[in-house]
């Protein structure tokens, strides 16, 4: 038997690492490719395809379709606002109502067959939604509200089952569009941009979703995310929330953990329930804008360490417009809508006959820059008064140069006349719909 000589034994194991090296890096590199190749077989895209696509989104809105002052509301604000400032390539819109109600099976067929005919650039798909197994979730002893509107709230939990997009774009049922819908009032990079602030927690009600939030997280509510729509929000997060409500409350289905935070007459905002879960569980995924009017220490002082507010996390003058406003509260912000419309076409260089008998400016588009419309009459000062105006003028600038570019390059019609047939559909169901032309 031959003996090793040291110099020989250094060579053996140099060469031996060497291989071992190699053939890792060989086998980690073909597991790496393996892994890539099978998510995107699994999920049938490719990666350079599914990274250069935006994400679809779905506008949805639930409401109920045999209430006469619902329908006035879906036709007259909602519709007739969305075919204006919505872009169709954005995302389909779904409409969300009562299963057992054959006058919502009426006026959901009603809705379809006109969009098919008048608007069929815009996809459109109407569902409808079973009343949950338990009576009791819906009307209970001291309820602050009717049964329909608590099955408003119980639906708004259950989003995430009309549609496979990965977002929602939540609407209120009496919100309607204000300005343009742009993908910077949406994203900021891959994050979807949040809007709150605590400047109406003095409010009865908002002290109440408070309580309702507690309840249903075990952990404090966050701030007022009821004073902007659409709310923009992962699909998954609504199941993400769901399982950690009934995870938290020790139940095994959503009709026991519901009537556990919502059961007496302390009122409930599903929004703010949602989206407080969002801050404490998928904060990363979200780009927040929030304005406080509380000290950020002082505030901070109910959050988990992990939880609290950063300055990062503040914006006192919105960096980009309101996109709806609540009609019910707020009906004389409706002139905004002819004013974003006519800016939005001097921006694409366009004259049109309408908008030449006004003289609109930037600053008259101010209010879109505040937290909360509805409130911009009794919240003053306004956020652009003074010294701020030029910040205000910046963004607008920027916003309608941004739907301007969008106009001229045909990704964005922004036609009136889609206003006035949604108007004659309105008038031929016996609604009008007060005029937005002065």
């Amino acid at each position: 038997m031959h003996a090793w000589k040291p110099r020989c034994l250094c060579k053996f194991f140099l060469v031996l690492s060497f291989v071992s090296v190699v053939g890792l890096l060989l086998k980690v590199g073909f597991l790496e490719k393996t892994v890539s190749w099978f998510s995107r077989k699994s999920k049938g895209y490719s990666k350079a395809k599914y990274e250069s696509k935006d994400p679809e989104i779905t506008l949805l809105l639930r409401m109920p379709g045999k209430i006469q002052e619902h329908r006035k509301r879906f036709l007259c604000d909602f519709f007739r606002t969305t075919v204006l400032f919505w872009p169709p390539s954005y995302g389909k819109i779904v409409l969300v109502l009562d299963e057992e109600s054959e006058m919502d099976h009426d006026f959901g067929e009603i809705i379809s067959n006109h969009n098919r005919a008048r608007f069929p650039d815009y996809k459109l798909e109407v569902l409808y939604e079973a009343l949950p197994k338990d009576e009791n979730v819906l009307e209970f002893l001291d309820a602050p509200r009717d049964a329909g509107y608590n099955r408003q709230l119980w639906s708004s939990f259950f989003f995430d089952l009309y549609t496979n997009d990965s977002i929602i774009g939540w609407m209120d049922s009496d919100a309607a569009f204000i300005t343009p819908v742009t993908k910077s009032m949406i994203f900021n990079g891959k994050r979807l941009r949040v809007l709150g602030w605590d400047c109406t927690f003095d409010l009865v009600w908002v002290k109440q979703w408070a309580l309702t939030t507690q309840r249903a997280l075990g952990l404090p509510y966050v701030a007022d995310y009821m004073s902007y729509f659409p709310v923009y929000i992962y699909r998954d997060t609504f199941l993400h929330c769901r399982e950690y409500i009934m995870k938290h409350l020790k139940v095994s289905d959503f009709e026991q953990a519901f009537k556990l935070f919502y059961h007496d007459m302390t009122m409930l905002s599903p929004v703010s329930v949602v989206l407080s879960y969002a801050w404490y569980f998928e904060r990363d995924r979200y780009d927040w804008n929030m304005k406080l009017c509380a000290g950020l220490i002082e505030y901070n002082k109910r959050f988990p360490a992990a939880a609290t507010i950063g300055p990062e996390h503040l914006e006192d003058i919105l960096s980009q417009p309101q996109a709806t406003f609540h009609v019910t509260y707020g009906e004389f912000l409706s002139y905004n809508i002819l004013v974003s419309f006519c800016l939005s076409h001097k921006a694409a260089g366009n004259k049109l006959d309408i908008c030449l008998k006004h003289k609109f400016e930037l600053s008259d588009n101010f209010d879109l820059l505040h937290h909360d419309l509805q409130r911009v009459r009794t919240i003053r000062p306004n956020p652009c008064s003074g010294k701020k105006a030029s910040y205000c003028l910046g963004v607008l600038r920027h916003h309608y140069k941004e739907v301007g570019h969008e106009v001229k390059a045909k990704r964005r019609k922004l036609d009136w006349s889609s206003v006035q047939t949604a108007e004659k559909l309105a008038r031929q169901y016996g609604i009008t719909c007060k005029p937005l032309l002065y």
